[in-house]
């Protein structure tokens, strides 16, 4: 049996498997006389180098581990089949990085105009480039990155129904999940850290609340609709004050927020635009991004591919957005080169039209022979002021409009490399 299962995870294997019964998490899953399982597992070194000293005593270095593996199993002529993505960082000075998580567990079931999914799952919602306000099924991550891309596994019910006039999903979300930040040590990172602990609720189910939601997409021509509706505890949490040891604490309101995507595509052109109404977290507010990518299909007569990228970012919030895209004009460039090894790089510039703070952001990746994947990231903090003393935050005497200055010094390259089995 050992030597069998060592020969799964040296790489995916489709492996036959005698009649017996595995506990999955919630479920009894019975597998039958030649059923067929698949496994893929990564591993992957991350190096992150900053430029200069950080403005809060963090280390110019940093070097992380990840793992991760991806078990899928199909029966039922594939009607029905389990998902299972675990996957674990060690991190040399965060330990709030250092965890890991469930990406996927679940039970999916198809039918033709019909598929039921339960369990714990990742949904993204959102057409746009550089922010996607509609995405509130799952929880961020910003212990992994600035952008909060990377989302935590949501415990969920989802049935979705496939018709002529278009696919309408329903969820029921048991749970709430903290948003995880950067520790003491990471970096970058607010001026003050903020911790996960003692988080505070609205609901008096606290972190047991259920949620739910529902999503109607349609596609009429060369248009794309997406209308949703979620109902329950916020995912991003409203700051609450401040503990003994000087970290900020959160709060987790009942929000209702109302989500629209559109896009058009013409030719070489896509036309997106994204907007939520939210009420619940404060005063009922109002956010929109949109903009447009131009595609030069086969540039200098070669297979490369060349976009242009603008967006505009809106808040009405003003200044009181806890965020820094409320009023950030984006412009970027896509290449992609269509090879063999998947070689692609994506530059972003955003500048907010009343501070002048910019944010260059640089994403390209490339995978070498069969098994490996290397990913470059670079960020870099232009204009933002100097980074504010934490004394001075205490004491009141910062500018709150300068959302990026806790960040000045804090230019980094990213190098991760990734080993497929």
């Amino acid at each position: 049996m050992i030597r069998r299962l060592m020969s799964i995870l040296r790489g995916r294997r489709s492996v036959s498997m005698p009649s017996w019964v595995l506990l999955v998490g919630p479920f009894f899953l019975s597998f039958t006389a030649g059923a067929e399982v698949e496994v893929d597992w990564e591993l992957g070194t991350e190096v992150r180098l900053f430029a200069e000293d950080a403005s809060y005593g963090q280390a110019n270095q940093n070097v992380s581990l990840r793992g991760q593996v991806e078990i899928y199993y199909a029966w039922n002529d594939g009607m029905d089949s389990i998902e299972f993505t675990p996957w674990y960082v060690i991190d040399q000075q965060d330990e709030k990085r250092t965890h890991g998580d469930i990406q996927e567990l679940a039970w999916i079931h198809v039918e033709d105009e019909w598929e039921l999914r339960v369990g714990i799952r990742k949904v993204f919602w959102g057409v746009t480039e550089t922010a996607h306000l509609v995405d509130i099924i799952n929880q961020s991550d910003f212990s992994r990155g600035l952008d909060g891309e990377d989302k935590l596994g949501q415990p969920m019910v989802n049935l979705s129904m496939v018709r002529d006039w278009g696919i309408l999903d329903f969820f029921i979300l048991p749970g709430h999940r903290k948003r995880i930040y950067p520790g003491e040590e990471g970096r970058p990172r607010s001026a003050l850290v903020i911790t996960r602990d003692g988080a505070t609720y609205e609901s008096k189910d606290e972190d047991r609340s259920v949620s739910s939601a529902v999503r109607w997409q349609v596609s009429l021509d060369d248009w794309e609709f997406g209308l949703s509706h979620f109902h329950g505890t916020s995912r991003e949490p409203t700051i609450a004050g401040m503990n003994d040891e000087d970290e900020l604490l959160t709060y987790y309101p009942e929000i209702d927020q109302t989500g629209l995507e559109a896009q058009y595509i013409a030719g070489d052109w896509i036309w997106k635009f994204e907007s939520i109404v939210r009420s619940g977290q404060g005063n009922q507010y109002t956010a929109a991004t949109g903009g447009t990518e131009y595609t030069q299909l086969g540039i200098f007569d070669s297979d490369a591919d060349l976009g242009w990228i603008v967006e505009y970012n809106f808040d009405d919030r003003g200044s009181d957005a806890p965020h820094s895209s409320e009023r950030d004009v984006v412009v970027g460039t896509r290449w992609t080169l269509n090879d063999a090894a998947d070689s692609q790089a994506l530059m972003v510039v955003s500048v907010d039209t009343e501070t002048s703070e910019q944010l260059w952001s640089l994403e390209a990746s490339r995978r070498f022979y069969d098994n490996w994947f290397v990913t470059v990231d670079m960020y870099i903090f232009v204009d933002t002021g100097d980074a504010p003393a934490v004394d001075d935050i205490l004491a009141g005497d910062f500018d709150p409009e300068e959302k990026l200055a806790a960040f000045s010094r804090d230019d980094y390259l990213q190098l991760e490399v990734v080993r497929y089995f």
